[in-house]
């Protein structure tokens, strides 16, 4: 298990026995205790081109699926490699299923998950593939550690309402959930700016009507491990600073 932070690409997604198709702008951020972030944008609103440039901010509700929480994974005696993502906050529903698939490294480098997945108009179990890239760890400004990581964590026990970001090199995305009702951001640092020629963080995807904090970690130097960040009506807590 690697102890850096990692930001996954979803190069496609195949429900077996069909063709691969890739619907969505997929993005997964993962921190080194493997918090992770894990958001799905459909591409009939918003497409990989647009996301990259910066230039777009959707308000009205792309997300296919959105969750977050921790990851594990294991390798058996015969050398198969499994992960299972915990979903602590899900878009979806508030008693997710198991998400559990098998990782195969491919020659290239990418990573093949296979598994089970429900679907929700059978009721049924159905075999699904997802291939995974790994994006390049770079600084999320003109300088800096390129392996920053930054999470973020709130929770309100009697409403249930619960939240993450996470903050991963150029990357910044996060998810709250509040009331059955869901708000999410993604960010990304855009070097090209005509504006800005030095570069810029820009949110890509907003959705939903909280305040999320990521522009309260876009800067790692003011993140202390143990802290308390105030954005809106919540208190966040930085649970995790990385920059090694």
């Amino acid at each position: 298990m690697t102890n850096l932070p990692f930001i996954s690409l979803r190069k496609h997604y195949r429900k077996v026995p069909g063709e691969p198709e890739e619907p969505t702008s997929t993005i997964v951020l993962t921190s080194p205790n493997r918090f992770f972030v894990d958001i799905r944008v459909l591409k009939d609103l918003s497409s990989i081109a647009d996301l990259g440039s910066g230039s777009q901010s959707y308000l009205s509700n792309p997300v296919q699926w959105a969750f977050a929480g921790t990851s594990e994974s294991v390798c058996d005696s015969n050398g198969k490699c499994f992960s299972t993502w915990h979903h602590w906050i899900d878009s979806q529903t508030d008693d997710p299923a198991r998400d559990r698939g098998e990782m195969i490294t491919q020659d290239d480098g990418d990573v093949l998950e296979k598994g089970t997945t429900l679907n929700p108009e059978t009721g049924m179990e159905e075999l699904y593939e997802e291939l995974w890239t790994d994006l390049p760890l770079t600084p999320g400004s003109s300088s800096g550690p390129a392996r920053t990581c930054v999470v973020l964590r709130v929770e309100d026990i009697e409403t249930g309402m619960r939240g993450m970001v996470i903050r991963v090199g150029r990357w910044c995305q996060g998810i709250l959930k509040k009331d059955g009702a869901v708000s999410l951001e993604r960010w990304q640092w855009v070097e090209d700016k005509e504006n800005s020629p030095d570069g810029q963080w820009d949110v890509t995807v907003r959705v939903g009507a909280d305040e999320l904090p990521c522009t309260h970690i876009l800067d790692v130097e003011k993140s202390v491990e143990g802290t308390k960040i105030d954005c809106g009506a919540f208190s966040w807590e930085v649970v995790e600073v990385s920059t090694r």
